[in-house]
């Protein structure tokens, strides 16, 4: 294990001191998917000095992923995310301590990848609701915050579900406390909740085409851009740091960390940043600001309606 006053950690001692550095040492944090936001984050906290690490994807790289995420390139496309996640964090720190889990996070080894994490980044996909559940759900149980960032445009939001809160993962997404499961699994997402931000200078054709099924009946993915999953994974690393320096006991003189419902927000295209709260109306405000602006022509237009998804769509294979 590195020590404190290794040369790597020389410049952070302008901005944090040597007890909130050992607290980055001591922590393990735990990461349910590193395909985006997720890769980001572990390779920012690994440079901060996190050294414990369990990363859970079922994935590989493939050149979607190229647009917003370091660890995708043309030497890793069709290699596991989490073997290229432990490459580069031991290529940051070859002290460092990754535990992979090639089959994401399940219901079978959830409480092991949680085991001994000081906290978990829940950045798996939306479209599988009972994941992030499960995770939530062991989370409260270990007594450990979950936090949840997205990135949306040029933006992101951060929160954290705290374990006693009454405000859980699950209200946020408008799932019942104790719903099970197998019925969690079929629901699809609500953008009105997982999207309390949708930024004005949206093309809300891209939402429409989002929460409509497309000509195969499958909806597509939220789209996502790498200035976005930058400042995404900045505002996600620096709230792991206040709950990390906090759960060893630092005391600093910090500001508190954003608990939900409330989510802090950046916008890197307005240069704007606020704290807002998570509800439907929070949405639907955002949303009617983008579409008065859209009615007046002042929004740019994106390309990302189900004809445009169909029209750069790979031709299929002749028979």
């Amino acid at each position: 294990m590195k020590s404190l006053d290794a040369p790597e950690f020389s410049r952070n001692y302008g901005f944090w001191s040597e007890a909130e550095q050992a607290a980055l040492m001591n922590s393990r944090v735990a990461i349910a998917g590193v395909g985006g936001v997720g890769f980001q984050v572990g390779t920012k906290l690994a440079r901060m000095g996190v050294a414990s690490f369990a990363v859970a994807d079922p994935e590989e790289f493939e050149p979607q992923n190229a647009n917003r995420v370091p660890g995708a390139s043309a030497s890793t496309y069709g290699r596991s995310k989490v073997d290229v996640f432990r490459e580069q964090v031991r290529d940051i720190n070859p002290d460092a301590v990754v535990h992979r889990y090639h089959d994401g996070v399940t219901v079978e080894n959830a409480a092991e990848f949680l085991a001994g994490a000081t906290l978990v980044f829940d950045e798996s996909e939306t479209t599988h609701p009972e994941i992030g559940t499960t995770i939530a759900r062991h989370a409260r149980v270990l007594g450990i915050p979950d936090l949840l960032v997205v990135n949306v445009g040029f933006a992101a939001t951060v929160t954290a579900f705290h374990p006693r809160s009454r405000f859980t993962f699950e209200r946020f997404m408008g799932l019942g406390d104790d719903a099970p499961l197998d019925e969690i699994a079929q629901q699809k997402i609500d953008f009105g909740r997982f999207l309390p931000y949708v930024p004005p200078y949206s093309d809300l054709r891209g939402l429409v085409a989002m929460t409509t099924d497309g000509p195969t009946g499958e909806r597509p993915s939220l789209p996502s851009i790498a200035p976005g999953v930058d400042l995404a994974s900045a505002i996600g690393t620096t709230q792991a740091f206040l709950h990390l320096t906090a759960a060893a006991g630092v005391m600093n003189r910090r500001r508190s960390p954003i608990w939900a419902p409330r989510l802090a927000l950046l916008d890197a295209y307005l240069m704007r940043g606020k704290v807002i709260r998570a509800s439907r109306a929070t949405h639907l405000r955002h949303v009617l600001t983008a579409a008065l602006r859209d009615r007046f022509g002042r929004n740019p237009a994106a390309s990302y309606t189900h004809a445009d998804l169909a029209r750069r769509a790979p031709a299929p294979p002749r028979p």
